[in-house]
């Protein structure tokens, strides 16, 4: 195997080559296509003697492009099958790149001072003419050609490539036929064709490079992950930061359904960089159901926070000593805080209805979630019970020392699988004044009879209820996973195995 790179620095070149690739293209867009493609050829000469400096900061910002290509694929045959091919996939890319290299040091160093004298003679207006034609032909067609061809190869190793996402590999496809295109025009020296068809591979080879980064690039060149974690929509939630700013609320209503879970039917569910936290045998899951009042960034007005409310399957584990919750699921009423919580948080969001309703001294809560979901809950919470007493049964001697279990709890965990970094929100709270409370409905669908969850799995231990609850969130903080299982084969290679999410 090649192996030049480490993950993070196969990350770093594909942000690299993605920022600059940006900057290149903003280039070309305002600055460099007005001397190059676009309008007569006096006002081409025009554009670049009077804007010397902006052309030539230009063009190196593509000479760092192309860069930044060549150290993608030799990322990309880095972790590929064959790596023979992949090499020869790279040198036809630094032959191209070697091409451009030449061409633009050429438009910074000699253009200039060229269109400045073909603006009044005629002679080194045909030499400015004839060098437009040659770059088309060589830069355009014939260097962009030898890219196309070792991206077709790359590409076809991607299919031979064993737990490669398909998806990334068909996205490649339109993204090199475009660019067999841009070489035809280039060619043919069809400037309409050239600007076309620039025009989709960009739209195309920026989203697929940060797309190969994340979904492919970083993972370890050992490693072999399930499909599933590198499916599109993993890739896309990897890429969106999560938690970026601190979020505050007042919890109105609140209950924590306590569930006993065996351990065995617990464990498959929680990242291997966490460890479940048992009590009297029993794993602990609580279900958080909550009237949250106006949720907000932190540093926006409570007047635009919005008020809605949720639920939240919670589990008790431990990282490295310190314990905390790792959310499996939760539902909110409101969509925009639904698709926002399933986009910037770990949370694991689904819209659902959920309702509260007080008559005399009940209170019931309804959630009715889609079908395959099978998460409905119905609960009837007889508030003239709520004591400080845990009801017989409990696994716990004591309301303090369920309390210090389930509720002291002020770090929430995440593990993302493709950057094998483990994320951590920690919260400040107000302190809980708990009551236990009966429920006489007592259906919780996912936990009693459910594919994750079979019958007699979970056990339902207690009800805590708090009122007025103010909460804080801080944003995420990010550190690399330190609990990596190795598992050496029969032939004796080692490999990295992560319990499945």
């Amino acid at each position: 195997m090649l192996n030049f790179f480490s993950r993070r620095t196969r990350l770093a070149i594909a942000w690299f080559a993605f920022s600059i690739h940006v900057i290149a293209l903003a280039a070309m867009l305002f600055v460099l296509q007005f001397g190059l493609l676009l309008g007569t050829t006096a006002s081409r000469l025009a554009f670049i003697t009077t804007h010397v400096l902006f052309w030539q900061i230009g063009w190196l910002g593509w000479m760092l492009a192309t860069l930044s290509l060549v150290l993608i694929f030799l990322a990309s045959a880095d972790v590929l099958a064959h790596k023979a091919w992949g090499i020869f996939a790279v040198a036809l890319c630094l032959a191209g790149a070697t091409i451009d290299w030449l061409n633009e040091t050429i438009l910074i160093g000699v253009i200039p001072s060229l269109a400045a004298r073909a603006v009044a003679d005629s002679f080194w207006l045909n030499i400015f003419s004839l060098w437009e034609q040659y770059y088309r032909v060589v830069s355009i067609g014939l260097a962009n050609g030898l890219y196309t061809v070792g991206g077709i190869i790359l590409g076809a190793l991607a299919f031979k490539t064993r737990a490669f996402p398909r998806w990334l590999a068909w996205l490649a496809v339109p993204m090199w036929s475009c660019s067999i295109a841009l070489s035809a025009f280039g060619l043919a020296n069809d400037v309409v064709g050239i600007t076309l068809a620039s025009a989709l591979i960009f739209l195309i080879f920026l989203p697929w490079l940060l797309l190969l980064a994340y979904g492919w690039l970083q993972k370890s060149a050992e490693a072999e992950f399930p499909p599933a974690r590198v499916s599109f929509v993993n890739t896309l939630r990897s890429m969106i930061p999560k938690h970026p700013l601190p979020m505050t609320t007042v919890f109105r209503e609140c209950f924590l359904v306590n569930f006993a879970v065996s351990p065995i039917v617990l464990r498959p569910l929680i990242p291997a960089p966490l460890e479940l936290e048992l009590h009297d045998g029993c794993a602990y899951l609580s279900i958080v159901l909550a009237e949250m009042d106006r949720m907000r960034p932190a540093f926006v007005p409570e007047q635009f926070g919005v008020t809605y409310n949720q639920v939240v399957y919670r589990v008790v584990v431990n990282y490295r000593g310190e314990r905390g919750v790792y959310f499996l699921r939760s539902d909110a009423s409101d969509r925009r805080m639904s698709i926002g919580g399933e986009l910037l948080t770990f949370f694991h969001f689904n819209y659902s209805k959920i309702k509260f309703t007080r008559i005399a001294d009940t209170l019931y809560f309804d959630l009715d979630a889609t079908t395959r979901d099978h998460a409905d809950i119905h609960a009837a919470y007889q508030m003239d019970s709520a004591r400080r007493m845990l009801p017989r049964g409990s696994h716990f001697d004591s309301l303090e020392h369920a309390q210090e279990f389930l509720v002291q709890l002020f770090a929430a965990f995440s593990y993302d699988a493709l950057t094998d970094n483990l994320g951590i929100v920690r919260i400040r709270r107000g302190e809980w004044d708990i009551r236990v409370v009966d429920d006489a409905s007592a259906q919780y669908a996912l936990m009693q009879d459910s594919k994750i969850f079979p019958r007699g799995a979970a056990q339902l231990d207690s009800i805590f209820y708090v009122k007025e609850l103010p909460y804080y969130w801080n944003t995420l903080q990010v550190e690399p996973n330190q609990v990596t299982h190795r598992m050496i084969e029969s032939d004796g290679a080692a490999t990295v195995s992560q319990s499945a999410l």
